[in-house]
């Protein structure tokens, strides 16, 4: 007891004369990369911080000195480390400011450390630096096969298989160029239907490399979805993009797939360009992105149209979503012109007003998309088709640290004049069961249609075994719906089994068998998953 007094007094004694060494407030930044020359510490203001200063981090109670100040800007700093310090990301690090006549601290003194270059550099030249040493080879990956099988015993077994195959290395060989690949295979066996062709079953989502020319311009090659255009889909060709602080200027320019087969189709040409700004705000970001799109067909006008998005969060608690779509070209009765239809219109607001409630409300308004060469059979049916809306409303409450409650609302209009789709959901997640540490969850769904009314009930319970290795889950589903123009009903009852088997840390097998019980008939159907993750170690 009295050793442990000895200490705590020691330690205190030693904080003491630390800080009084030092006059001023104390100021706190957190470490944000760390690499084997540089540790990069960020503060909310560096204007009382020279290069050279000492930064001192409270390593079980005392304060001591592990970092020198190299290179500064007005909010962030490159530093070097004091002797052998194990410093980490997310550390916390804290300097106090010094009077004009107050001599250098005896860590100071004992470890002179002077600033190789003292030139001022500003948060972009930092982050740039920051940016070409954590150029590092990463590699994620994913391989996937499965089969599954629908039996029943009056129709012909069905039996399908799917294989995928996904892979994004960033950095090959710490170089600036990076690749991805994604792509999949899927067949039917068992039923009569007419034969199909290997690109009927095989598709190439994307299959790209990009090439990082300097901290600013990007320029990528292949079949890739541009996150900035996602709306688009795949894109067959060169993307370029520059950034010039906040704003980003993109362009592309190719080819589409073909809309029958997704292959490669020389005919199908598109190009286009976008700007986009991106902003800081406090700990939220705000981005915004209008792009111009012009899709063609032998040459001739598919499609041209505008798209807008806008995203951020930067209110505390808060994060919104609002994209559209508007047309610009029109070619009805083969008269073309210049137009400015909005096609599609989506928004969402996701709040956060106390810490165990979360509620998000979305709007959807899309009419359909006209490829006036493409539809051109089409174009009168498409146009008479009225505006479909989709409103939803959802809500989650953490009743306790173990017991989530939910529910949410969702209605779709047809436009028609017929009476909107209504699904009700309502769900409670018990997250650990005392005892016997499993997982259950509770669900009912009301769904009114124009054609049938009916309820659903659920549950499903899952556990861990043997430390994560095998993953038990039975579920259990009640299907009771009935049919508006006749007094027919559908009652089923679902039941489910399913195991995952984690072989390895980046290995798994899922077995899932599920049978659909009905007053008449039986339907068996089972899965099987093979997965197998890939890694940079």
């Amino acid at each position: 007891m009295k050793t442990k007094t000895f200490i705590l007094i020691l330690n205190f004694l030693s904080l003491t004369t630390l800080l009084a060494g030092q006059q001023g407030p104390m100021f706190e930044g957190s470490v944000t990369y760390v690499n084997k020359n540089n540790v990069y510490v960020k503060f909310k203001s560096t204007e009382s911080l020279n290069e050279g200063d000492t930064l001192y981090s409270n390593q079980l109670g005392q304060w001591k000195p592990v970092l020198i100040v190299y290179k500064k800007s007005s909010i962030s700093c490159i530093t070097h480390t004091l002797g052998e310090i194990s410093i980490k990301a997310g550390d916390t690090i804290s300097y106090k400011e010094k009077k004009k006549e107050t001599s250098k601290t005896e860590a100071e003194v004992v470890v002179p450390i002077k600033p190789d270059v003292i030139t001022s550099q500003d948060d972009h030249e930092i982050n740039l630096e920051q940016k070409k040493e954590t150029r590092k080879q990463r590699i994620n990956g994913r391989l996937s096969i499965s089969t599954n099988a629908s039996i029943h015993a009056q129709d012909n077994t069905v039996q399908r298989m799917r294989a995928s195959f996904s892979l994004n290395i960033d950095n090959i060989s710490n170089s600036r160029l990076s690749t991805q690949v994604y792509v999949t295979y899927r067949h039917r066996y068992g039923l009569d239907q007419i034969p199909t062709e290997f690109y009927d079953d095989f598709k190439v989502f994307s299959l790209a490399g990009t090439y990082t020319i300097n901290d600013r311009n990007t320029i990528a090659f292949g079949r890739k979805i541009n996150n900035r255009v996602a709306n688009m889909g795949a894109i067959d060709g060169i993307q370029f993009e520059h950034k010039q602080k906040q704003f980003i200027l993109g362009a592309f320019a190719g080819t589409r797939p073909d809309f029958t087969n997704y292959t490669f189709n020389s005919n199908l040409m598109q190009w286009g360009g976008y700007v986009a700004h991106e902003k800081e705000i406090g700990k939220g970001l705000s981005q915004t992105t209008l792009s111009l799109a012009d899709q063609r067909i032998n040459f001739k006008t598919d499609r041209r149209f505008l798209y807008f998005q806008h995203s951020n969060s930067i209110i505390k608690n808060v994060n919104i979503f609002w994209s559209a779509e508007l047309d610009l070209f029109q070619n009805i009765d083969s008269i073309p012109k210049n137009t400015l239809n909005l096609t599609s219109t989506y928004f969402s607001i996701r709040v956060k007003p106390i810490k165990k409630l979360s509620i998000n409300v979305s709007y959807d308004n899309r009419r359909n998309i006209i490829y006036y060469e493409s539809n051109r059979l089409l174009v009168d049916q498409l146009l008479s088709q009225e505006t479909r809306q989709g409103l939803r409303f959802q809500a989650n409450y953490n009743i306790s640290r173990y017991i989530n409650a939910g529910g949410s609302v969702f209605l779709r209009y047809q436009g028609n004049g017929s009476p909107p789709t209504k699904n009700y959901v309502a769900n409670l997640s018990i997250t650990k069961i005392p005892g016997i540490n499993a997982m259950l969850n509770l669900n009912y769904n009301v769904l009114e249609t124009q054609y049938l009314t009916g309820n659903i009930y659920g549950a499903r319970i899952n556990r861990d075994i043997s430390k994560g290795r095998l993953n038990l889950e039975l579920n259990y589903r009640k299907v009771d719906y009935v049919f508006s123009n006749t007094e027919q009903k559908l009652v089923q009852d679902i039941l489910g089994l399913s195991a995952t088997i984690n072989i390895a840390r980046l290995s798994s097998i899922m077995l899932s068998y599920e049978g659909t019980f009905e007053p008449s008939n039986i339907y068996h159907r089972y899965f099987i998953t093979a997965m197998q993750r890939i890694r940079s170690k």
